[in-house]
Order: structure tokens, then sequence, then C-alpha cells
């Protein structure tokens, strides 16, 4: 892992900032886009940035007032829809998992289809309820938005739920957010480790690592990761995610970060721990399923396409759909209160392959099945990759 402010990151800003509530407010002031910032940002793309002979050399960037608007201007387009600016609080936010709002994700018909861990509406609101008003109105984004920022004043969402009408107090607030869960299925005579991951936040890794503890000691059979809704993340924490999925590589390089011609000096490999830094809940998979959907990016996509070197394509089931479709990440630059995160690389394995643009494309197709709770062994994702395991064939 770099410092502070030169982490590398591969993720989607548009899936990490998902409708799940507003962020956490701030008394800052507003920060005055100077010139001087606004050199250091083109400075930025003409020289790290990925495609930097692609920018132009004649913009007239003094012209912005905003530098999302300049960004988007200068990136690449296609492929690059993804390069963005955060303020540094919002990065803290983000990198410890605090946040502020009600905590779920909602469709175009009002449904909820996620509910953030140990948010104020998680065990309140579930996937496959149907928000029908909000304080007695007609529910419309703007009014959820509103009722989001109203921190602390709680609001009455009506909710359909398995075709019953109910009333459901929420209350939204400043609050710290989990990203995994896990559980063991039995599935015939195999245990099966169901874990559920939801970012690649830096402060993931405790979670995930009391989890595979009880896959280790559990002694499970087969491994399903939930990947649908990650839209990436932190480079290292993938790599320890990965170090944890299997023992068996000790040393051996796991992925690495492909600069751009001028920038080579700065490619950088992540490699499974050394055998002696192993503390022993580490399992050794020869296979692998991943849950995944459009949702699925960046840093999810580069954890599967790590392992096709070493466990083999065949051995790597993918169920749901296909992924984001984005093989390139970001080193963090830091000027005042803005961070700026500029495709910088390529993510390639250990076989120097990148995934595509496309995506990765699912093994078995299967829907995002909201009516059920993720984890529910009848919910349609979790449910074909069990029936691959007891059958070795899509359901």
């Amino acid at each position: 892992m770099k410092n502070k402010f030169f982490l590398s990151f591969i993720f989607s800003l548009s899936l990490l900032l998902s409708s799940c509530g507003s962020s956490a407010g701030s008394d800052e002031e507003v920060q005055v886009f100077s010139l001087e910032e606004k050199h250091f940002l083109y400075n930025l793309f003409l020289t790290e940035y990925l495609w930097y002979d692609q920018v132009a050399s004649n913009i007239d960037y003094a012209q912005y007032s905003d530098p999302q608007l300049m960004i988007n201007d200068l990136r690449f387009n296609s492929p690059d829809e993804w390069s963005f600016t955060m303020t540094q609080q919002e990065y803290e936010d983000y990198a410890n998992q605090k946040t502020a709002g009600f905590g779920f994700g909602y469709t175009t018909n009002f449904f909820i289809y996620l509910v953030r861990i140990n948010a104020p509406a998680y065990e309140k609101l579930f996937r496959g309820d149907q928000i029908l008003e909000i304080n007695g109105k007609v529910v419309t984004d703007i009014l959820v938005s509103q009722a989001s920022q109203n921190l602390n004043t709680p609001s009455t969402f009506t909710v359909l739920r398995d075709g019953t009408q109910m009333d459901v107090t929420l209350t939204p607030s400043e609050y710290s957010f989990n990203v995994s869960l896990g559980k063991i299925i039995t599935q015939g005579t195999q245990k099966v480790g169901y874990l559920r991951f939801d970012s690649f936040t830096e402060s993931s890794v405790a979670e995930f690592e009391t989890l595979f503890s009880t896959f280790y000691n559990e002694n499970i059979d087969e491994l399903v990761i939930d990947l649908r809704y990650n839209g990436g993340g932190s480079v290292a924490t993938a790599s320890a995610l990965l170090d944890n999925i299997s023992n068996a590589y000790a040393s051996q390089r796991q992925m690495y970060l492909d600069w751009n011609a001028n920038y080579q000096h700065n490619n950088d490999n992540y490699t499974f721990e050394d055998a002696d830094m192993q503390d022993g809940n580490e399992l050794s998979m020869q296979r692998v399923f991943f849950l995944t959907t459009k949702g699925s990016a960046s840093a999810s996509e580069a954890v599967i396409n790590a392992l096709v070197p070493y466990l083999g394509v065949n051995n790597i089931i993918t169920v749901g759909d296909d992924t984001h479709g984005k093989p390139v990440g970001m080193s963090g630059r830091v000027y005042l209160q803005n961070y700026y995160f500029l495709i910088n690389f390529f993510v390639r394995n250990d076989a120097a392959e990148t995934t595509s643009f496309d995506g990765i494309p699912a093994t078995c197709i299967a829907e995002d099945d909201i009516t059920h709770l993720m984890g529910d062994e009848n919910e349609t994702m979790l449910k074909t990759a069990l029936y691959y395991i007891e059958n070795g064939s899509c359901l």
C-alpha cells in the first residue's frame, strides 16, 4: 500500500456512491478552484494519466469553476468514464466506512435492493420492500434525498412488503457501516462458505479475516463470494482477500499495476504473502464461485482475474451477469482539500492479462433476485451457485 496521499484504487465512483443515503455533512468552507489547482490537475492529465497522449494540449483550463467538470472534459472518452475528484473528508469517510443518511439503495420503481450492514435502515427495510410514501406523500427521488439529508429527524416510510402495506420509522444519522457478512451452508455432504463483500475499503480486512477464520475452522469444501454490488476499492485490500482465499502460492505475484510508457517506474507488484507471514486462517481453495452483476467492478474483477493463472479459468465460476468492465485503476493525488483520482494504470494478473472493458462474462446467467435477502439459499444467484456445486452445471 502506498502512503496516505498516493493510495492505489480500482473502483467505479458511480457504483461506490450509489443511492444508499447522503454523505456525511461538513462545515468546511467551499474551496475555491484556483488557477494553480487547475494547472496541477491539467499537468496530471498530461503526465501520469494512462491516456496522456489523448489529452487536448490547447485547452483553456482557466474557464472551469468545478474540478469534476474539468475532469469530464479532459478524460479520454471512451473508455474512461471513471476519473473523478472527491474531497478529503469524503475520502476519509469512505476509507473508514463512515457516511450519513439511511443506508439503502433502491431501483427506479423504489424497490429496495441493498441495505448497508449496520446502517440506520438495517433490519428495518429489506430487499424487495417497495417504498410507497414518505411522511404521507407519494415517494419521489427528491423526497428520499430530502429525508436522508434531514439528519436525526425521523421519517415514516410506507412500504409494501410481501403484499402487506406497513409503516416503518427511520431516522437518518451519521453512522459506520460494515461491508461483509458470512455463513456456512450445508449443501449435500459439503460445507460451503458464503461471503457477502460489498466494498474493498481499507478498513474491511479485519472484517473478512474473522470470517475466513470461521471458514477455516469449519473446514469448508467450497467458497462463494458475493460481489454483486462491489464497485471496488483498495488494491491492497484486494490482495489481502486473495491471501485468504489461498495459501498455496506464497510469495508469487497476484497482479501488477502497469502505468503508461513514461511512468513504468511506478509499476507495482502485489504478491501472495510469504509463508512465514501467514497467520493460519488462510484457505487453500482449488475452486471459487463469484456472484457478479454489472455492479461488480474494478477490484472485484481484479481478484477474479488474479486467480486465473493459478486455479485455471474452469475453476473460477461466475454466477449472475457479466461484470462492469473496468480493468484500470488510479493512484490518488491531493491538492489542498481535493483528492484527484485519474486513471493511471492497467491491472494485470501474473500472466500479464487484463480483463475486458466489456467485463468478465458470467459462467451461469442468473437474475439478481431482490425478493430474497443476500445469502438466502433460495435467492436465485446463490441458489444457482449451490446447484452447480452439487450437480456440476448451471441451474
